[in-house]
């Protein structure tokens, strides 16, 4: 099942539509009501890392369900913003800083941002993300055709592994675990994808069953 692709941007166009769309799929596939307020807030966070993102910026959104994944919600993206003109946006702000960078899904709209912008910056989120839930070169992700070139690849399944084995002795790695943990998406998604073509991105967040 596959619901309508709906156009929403970061200045709030299409979000309604979503969120209505969001409740209509977990009615049709037949999720409680539980079930149906976690897909609501997994598509209000994913809206709001949109609203975060520098510039303008805009994604088509939808959802589908199959036998390996109950609820799988997709944004995909394309910008033209460059790098020189995020750093003039953010050079423009009262503190100097990215403030929206803050929080789990912060840095994961870091990651999109920083891998459209500039490849020398992602090559610095590897090691401060998780070593090896950054991926390089030619790889094929989740629902994305495999022949397609995949710059950057980032996933919250790798990321948890490899913050949960080193939380327990380096205090970096502690206190991203206890950031995920009070995270809706970290809390709630079983896996966060995040693919990077040139200047398309593709978002995927999925919960395999409720």
């Amino acid at each position: 099942m596959q619901t309508d692709k709906i156009m929403v941007s970061a200045n709030g166009t299409g979000w309604s539509e979503a969120l209505e769309e969001a409740g209509k799929f977990s009615s049709y596939i037949g999720l409680d009501k539980k079930a149906g307020l976690r897909v609501r807030l997994l598509t209000e966070e994913a809206l709001g890392m949109i609203e975060a993102i520098a510039g303008d910026f805009s994604a088509e959104y939808w959802i589908e369900s199959d036998k390996k994944c109950k609820v799988r919600l997709y944004l995909k993206a394309r910008t033209d913003m460059d790098f020189a003109k995020k750093r003039e946006l953010i050079e423009a702000s009262s503190d100097k800083k990215n403030k929206a960078s803050k929080g789990f899904m912060g840095k994961i709209r870091q990651i999109v941002e920083n891998a459209l912008y500039s490849v020398d910056e992602v090559g610095a989120l590897s090691a401060e993300y998780g070593g090896s839930s950054l991926m390089y070169g030619t790889m094929g992700m989740c629902d994305i055709d495999p022949a397609a070139p995949v710059n950057y690849m980032w996933s919250l399944e790798n990321y948890k592994s490899s913050i949960e084995n080193a939380s327990d002795t380096d205090e970096a790695a502690k206190e991203a675990w206890d950031e995920l943990e009070k995270s809706i998406v970290g809390s709630i998604a079983d896996d966060v994808k995040v693919g990077v073509t040139g200047n398309n991105v593709e978002i995927i967040i999925e919960k395999k069953e409720f």
